[in-house]
Formats: C-alpha cells, structure tokens, sequence
C-alpha cells in the first residue's frame, strides 16, 4: 500500500476519511488488510499522523465493518449468501469459513483476523446463524484489537522494512496466531487448576 495514498486520505478528509475508508472497504475490495494497517503505522511513526489517534480510528472503522457485516448477515443472510456462493472467488473462502466456524465456534470470530478473506465473511455468516451480539462482539471486538495491535506495531516500528513484512507475512501472521492460541489454552488451564484449588479448599 502506497504511503502517499494514506497521507491524501487523511489530507483531504482527516483522520474521519480513514474510518470511513475502513468503514465501507467491505462493500468493495476486502480491506482492512495487514498492507493498510502497517502503512497507518509507518504514517505515524514519520509523524504524519498522531499515533493514538491513528490507532483508535482504525479500530473504530474495523470494528464498523465486521459490525455492518454481521448485520447484514441478520438480516440479507439466506438470500446473501446464496449469491456469494454461485461466485468461485467467494465459493471457497465460505467454504473455508463454514469449517473454522464447525472447529473453533464464536472464538475463530478472534482468529480470522489472521486468515485474509475469511475475516470478511465470518461476521457475515454468524449474523446469518442468529449468534447473539453480545458474544460476537466479544469475539469479533477483542480479536481486532490483538490483531489490530500486531499489525499496527509492526508498521509503527518496521513500516520502512514493508516489503520485507509482506514477503515474510504469511509465516509472521502464523506465528501470531500460534501465540494466540498458546496464550488461549494455558488461560484455561490456569482457570481449571484454580477451579480445583478451590473446590479441594471447600
């Protein structure tokens, strides 16, 4: 992604342009993505933009669109989703998502950051399978915010590397999403073995 392209954004619609570019990038080409994130990074680090601030529009606009996609998953869902379907391009990366739904439930909302093209459709496709806000927006809003953090600081503090970053991606994103995983089981495990102290001291 062009840096040039960011700083015209917010140039000539402030740091609003950006959420709604993020906002409505759902209805077009499947963005956010990592190459987008990393560039507003890169952007405030040279100082074009204030970094809090950056980051906090950005998570508003993602959170935006995976909200809008899960409602409209509500509500177009059936008649959505059998256009999607009848498309190669989308066949596939709904297939894909229907399988990590069946594996991981409401938790692969938190993981799909991670997996390009399937993050845009997940939201759809719980909002057409009835999931209650409140849980998707645990899942969805918590996950963009590791996600978001990851993505972010890595152009933040390597935006002049990027190519390097995109090259190399796809085994970062992994290892990310490896940590995540870790970091989820070992918090159940601890649960668990609190659960049992406590139940022995009773």
């Amino acid at each position: 992604m062009d840096l040039d392209i960011i700083l015209n954004v917010i140039e000539d619609n402030g740091y609003i342009g950006l959420f709604l570019w993020l906002w409505f990038g759902i209805f077009g080409v499947p963005i956010p993505n990592e190459m987008i994130i990393m560039t507003v990074g890169l952007a405030s680090s040279m100082k074009a933009m204030n970094p809090f601030i950056a980051f906090f529009v950005t998570y508003a606009g993602i959170t935006a669109a995976v909200t809008t996609s899960y409602i409209l998953g509500r509500l177009l869902g059936r008649r959505l989703l059998k256009v999607l379907q009848r498309r190669k391009r989308f066949a596939h990366t709904i297939e894909s998502s229907l399988k990590l739904m069946e594996k991981h439930h409401a938790f692969s909302l938190s993981l799909s950051y991670f997996i390009p093209g399937v993050r845009n459709f997940l939201p759809l496709l719980y909002g057409f399978s009835r999931l209650s806000f409140k849980t998707f927006a645990v899942f969805a809003y918590s996950g963009a915010l590791v996600w978001l953090a990851i993505v972010f600081t890595l152009g933040y503090l390597f935006g002049d590397n990027i190519g390097a970053i995109e090259k190399y991606g796809k085994e970062l994103f992994l290892m990310a999403i490896l940590t995540g995983i870790a970091g989820f089981i070992a918090i159940k495990i601890i649960r668990k073995k609190r659960e049992k102290v406590k139940v022995f001291d009773g």
